[in-house]
């Protein structure tokens, strides 16, 4: 979907006042051409000949510019005359000037235009003069170069001219098992993925992962070593988007990436929504992030969505590692945040639970006005060789860089967070446009996020976009977990949720494989270690079926009780004193016994936070702290 512009069309700074100021700026055998093809139309039309008969004297045209300019302008200020020539035009030209005069700006959006109706009205003149009137693009003559419509004419024809039609996002209910992909004639099955009860699980288990300080990033880039990708891939309830193992044999063709999609996206949303920080060599909770721990996860994965849209931790095209010199000083780049918001504003006007095919999304992306530009420098960019697979002298299309910008967007966040199920097949040879870019000869893709072929928004995305005012799941969990009286928790069915698996192996000892007990030692370690009781009742409340048995429910009490007994004031200082006269003399001024505790005979505690305090209060006394 090549929609660069209009061809042979430049841009101005907007349109002419006035018909005579447009056509001033016209050579003289344009305006033959034009007044040729007003006579040859007008034969059509007792509307159009009228004004035609009267101002060319029996159809004989003037020569000199400034007649044709009055002879032509006549004909334009006529209302009965413009609508006539409106109702002789062909459809896609109608529908030009509906999109014009019911524009804003007076302009053609060849984008947006393009993308709604499939194809591009042709605007301006042939040069010679002898070519024939049926070759005469009828929009010449109501059109400037750029598509510009002057004003007065916009405003005459707002009184006859409809407007455009409206745009719709071509959905389906389903979709099909296997789809034809671009390598030969193959075909590829067509692999969905229901993200929405995938991240409601995932959110809740990679934070418990990082809270057990399971999972490595890199202290300089944030993102996750090899090792915590394969923790976060671990505890993912369904697993990466594409197979760790399902890499492409040419090492020199794009690549999943050791790291992954899914992985690779928590690392960094997490770190956008402040809910995790480096920490060394690994990811640790941020006060935000153990606060996070108390809340539904679907808040949780608003929430991080609304941070993603305005993040500066990434930018997506960083991940089309094809692309080359995107880290040049030049700045080749956009914001990210821009392009975020216009396809997440696509997004809340699909209708939920209907699937459409990538390529029909960005069709109704631009065709709705949602158009953005990834690329502020297309020279500094490059396949392969930095002179000969320039983008700036290439076959660049807005697939190239601004789709493959939004497929990335869509299925490494949008997806992850849950608010998109998606149909994808292997990138490789998914799609084809590649090849017309030099250097792209080797590769069968441009990106690993090629092979998203739809997309669908689900519940938990209407919801966070605001296509509704509560989260209502589609899908329904029933109790997994039977609390019984000796302490016992056993799985109640096949499998358990990732996330209550690691919940169950910090407050409770692992008896079997789907038994787990509670015990006194276990639970108070994991309070120790910043799991709050009250987290640890509300978990087994929420997933038990049935009441919690009595001596459960004791037991649960009691370490709430214990917990409370024992507080961690912080850290201190301990102050002696050349005997036990001078500590009581010390414990017991008015000025200082509210900043230190007695603490045996000759011996005092300071807290960290009255040290300085203290050592004011003790000179006032006559006495330093060595």
């Amino acid at each position: 979907m090549d929609m660069k512009g209009l061809d042979e069309m430049a841009y101005s700074d907007g349109p002419p006042e006035t018909v005579r100021m447009m056509y001033e700026a016209r050579t003289v055998d344009e305006l033959k051409q034009i007044a040729k093809y007003l006579v040859n139309a007008s034969r059509d039309s007792s509307a159009m000949r009228r004004v035609v008969q009267t101002s060319s004297k029996a159809y004989h045209l003037p020569t000199r510019k400034a007649e044709l300019i009055e002879w032509i302008e006549r004909a334009a200020r006529d209302e009965a005359f413009l609508k006539s020539y409106y109702e002789h035009m062909g459809s896609l030209e109608r529908a030009a000037i509906q999109e014009v005069v019911h524009s804003g700006d007076g302009a053609l959006d060849s984008f947006r235009f393009k993308a709604k109706y499939g194809a591009l009205p042709r605007i301006t003149t042939p040069w010679s003069y002898r070519r024939e009137p049926e070759e005469f693009p009828p929009l010449a003559f109501l059109l400037g170069p750029g598509g510009l419509m002057p004003r007065d004419l916009q405003s005459r024809m707002k009184n006859f001219v409809p407007r455009p039609k409206g745009v719709e996002a071509s959905s389906q209910e389903q979709l099909p098992e296997e789809v034809e992909i671009y390598r030969g004639n193959e075909t590829a099955p067509l692999v969905q993925h229901n993200t929405e009860h995938a991240a409601i699980q995932d959110i809740m288990a990679v934070l418990q992962l990082v809270d057990m300080g399971k999972v490595g990033a890199s202290a300089k880039t944030g993102r996750l070593s090899q090792a915590g990708a394969n923790a976060v891939r671990g505890v993912l309830s369904h697993g990466d988007f594409y197979p760790a193992e399902m890499d492409i044999e040419n090492k020199y063709d794009v690549q999943l990436g050791s790291l992954g999609i899914r992985p690779f996206a928590w690392g960094m949303l997490l770190q956008a929504g402040n809910l995790v920080q480096v920490s060394g060599s690994k990811l640790e909770l941020t006060r935000t992030g153990r606060a996070a721990l108390k809340k539904d996860p679907h808040q949780i994965l608003a929430g991080l969505w609304e941070r993603w849209l305005k993040s500066k931790i990434l930018h997506e095209m960083n991940r089309i590692e094809a692309i080359k010199g995107q880290k040049s000083a030049k700045h080749p780049l956009f914001a990210a945040a821009p392009c975020r918001h216009e396809i997440a504003s696509t997004l809340s006007e699909l209708e939920e639970g209907k699937w459409i095919k990538t390529q029909d999304f960005f069709n109704y992306l631009a065709a709705a006005g949602h158009g953005f530009e990834v690329v502020r420098n297309d020279w500094v960019l490059y396949i392969s060789d930095p002179q000969y697979g320039s983008f700036g002298d290439n076959s660049v299309t807005w697939n190239h860089t601004n789709g493959r910008f939004a497929r990335a967007f869509l299925l490494e966040y949008a997806a992850t967070l849950g608010l998109i199920d998606v149909a994808l097949v292997p990138p490789w040879g998914a799609l084809s446009d590649h090849g017309a870019l030099w250097g792209a000869g080797d590769l069968s893709c441009l990106s690993r996020y090629d092979g998203l072929w739809a997309l669908r928004l689900n519940s938990l995305g209407a919801w966070i976009v605001g296509k509704k005012e509560t989260y209502v799941p589609s899908f329904h969990d029933e109790p997994s977990l039977r609390v019984l009286p000796n302490l016992e928790i056993t799985m109640m069915g096949s499998s358990l949720p990732s996330s209550d698996a690691l919940f169950l192996d910090r407050i409770c000892e692992r008896i079997s494989e789907r038994v787990w007990r509670l015990t006194l030692a276990r639970l108070l370690q994991a309070v120790e270690e910043g799991v709050e009781a009250e987290r640890v009742i509300a978990f087994v409340e929420e997933r038990s079926k049935g009441d919690l048995p009595q001596s459960v429910r004791a037991f649960l009490d009691d370490v709430v009780v214990r917990t409370g007994k024992v507080q961690d004031r912080g850290e201190a200082r301990l102050v002696e004193c050349i005997d036990a006269p001078l500590a009581q003399l010390i414990a017991n001024d008015s000025r200082l016994q509210n900043l230190c505790v007695l603490a045996g005979e000759r011996h005092l505690v300071v807290l960290q936070e009255n040290a300085a305090p203290f050592r004011k209060a003790l000179r006032e006394l006559g006495y330093v702290l060595k």
